[in-house]
């Protein structure tokens, strides 16, 4: 499982866990072990005790490498090191336990788990491929008589005949290996439930302060909106009415230059003013607003602009800055890039949500192309306040966007 940068205290969190849990594991075996032996008639110096009791040792040294860390990559190769080091207890208890005679095989599920779960790709194969390995060694160097088969239940013959056989087949073999497995998987459920109510607090908490910083966002833009149409605006005018008083002192082609010049200044500061947030939008609502900015559109550009807006009741003033502000987008991507001719805004509410439509008639997005930064800024935005959007388009056959937002009355107002 790879983590991301910035996650480190995380995982490194989260393994010092699991080697709580891996010892419960262990812990439970011994014990089991330690009803069974007695029931068995099994010694108490056989590795069927003691192995899981080194097993369940080998995680303290292991624990104090694990809180020396600093380093990810470090990390990763102390829990391979301990991974390694766990196949290597289990091949030797395997082999003291009857080899390939037994269910030797079933007690490297753990550790298998375990380390495709924590480590990188390449180091969790590298385990699996150990445990592989090392399994396969115990059972062929048996099988050739290099080394000597031992057996968990000596001079039972026919094993699967004796009673105890069974019952430590029962209660370890079975009952405990996969109880523990249980528990196991339980305690990673349970710490990924943790980390995913934390992550979704973490973006409950995101979603506010981005709502928020779009609302001071939209405020700043109503306030330098203002500034410009009111102070700045107000000012270029004022000049303009003085020059022309004093006409009569300035020579009457440098007057005419001075003039379309500061007629060309106040139409790009009500211009510049009006994209920022139209005074409308305040005054009068999203309706005209919306109309206004068609006019504009249409004055500036070769674009012919339809306008559907069904409802003219007004809404929520963050909800209308949001509204605006995609179509404002929409127009102008379709400006930029599409080609078109012929766009139409539609706009309808709803029992419980605001629909706006934005189509034209160019040439389409290109088929897999990512979208650019203007869609993209849509889409985020209408996905902080709960809503969705929509892309049709096809070659040649223009594109229609469509954003539904969900609305209840002073919903966004707070934000």
């Amino acid at each position: 499982m790879v983590k991301e940068k910035g996650t480190f205290p995380e995982l490194k969190h989260t393994i010092l866990k699991t080697i709580f849990a891996r010892r419960i594991t262990l812990g439970a075996f011994a014990a089991v072990a330690l009803i069974v032996m007695p029931i068995a008639g099994i010694s108490w110096f056989n590795p069927l005790f003691y192995a899981p009791l080194a097993w369940f040792l080998i995680t303290f040294p292991f624990q104090y490498l694990v809180k020396r860390q600093n380093d990810e990559t470090a990390l990763h190769w102390i829990h391979a090191a301990y991974f390694i080091t766990e196949a290597v207890v289990i091949s030797l208890f395997v082999y003291l336990t009857g080899g390939s005679h037994w269910i030797g095989n079933t007690f490297y599920i753990f550790t298998v788990m375990y380390a495709n779960f924590f480590l990188p790709e390449t180091q969790g194969y590298l385990v699996t491929g150990l445990v592989v390995i090392l399994y396969a060694l115990v059972v062929m160097l048996e099988y050739f008589g290099i080394l000597p088969h031992r057996t968990l239940f000596p001079g039972m013959g026919l094993a699967h005949t004796g009673l105890s056989y069974n019952l430590a087949t029962i209660l370890v073999g079975t009952a405990t290996i996969y109880g523990v497995l249980t528990y196991t998987v339980r305690s990673f459920t349970n710490i990924y439930q943790t980390k995913n109510v934390v992550l979704d607090r973490q973006r409950e908490r995101l979603s506010e302060l981005s709502l928020r910083l779009v609302s001071v966002q939209n405020e700043e833009r109503q306030r330098i909106a203002h500034e410009l149409h009111d102070n700045l605006g107000q000012s270029l005018a004022a000049v303009k009415l003085q020059l022309a008083a004093a006409k009569g002192d300035v020579d009457e082609e440098r007057s005419q230059e001075i003039l379309a010049i500061l007629d060309h200044a106040i139409g790009q500061t009500r211009t510049l003013a009006h994209s920022l947030r139209p005074p409308l939008l305040d005054d009068l609502g999203l309706g005209p607003s919306v109309r206004r900015l068609a006019q504009m559109m249409e004055e500036g550009t070769n674009l012919r602009v339809i306008t559907d807006l069904e409802d003219n009741s007004r809404l929520d003033s963050n909800m209308e800055s949001l509204l605006f502000y995609v179509i404002r987008e929409a127009l102008a991507n379709i400006e930029r890039h599409a080609r078109a001719h012929r766009a139409k805004v539609i706009l309808h509410r709803s029992d419980d949500s605001v629909i706006v439509s934005v189509e034209d008639d160019g040439i389409g997005l290109p088929p897999g192309k990512p979208f650019g930064l203007g869609l993209r800024g849509i889409e985020e935005r209408v996905e902080l306040v709960g809503g969705s959007m929509s892309i049709v388009s096809s070659p040649g056959q223009g594109t229609r966007i469509t954003v539904e937002v969900p609305y209840v009355k002073g919903a966004l107002g707070d934000c």
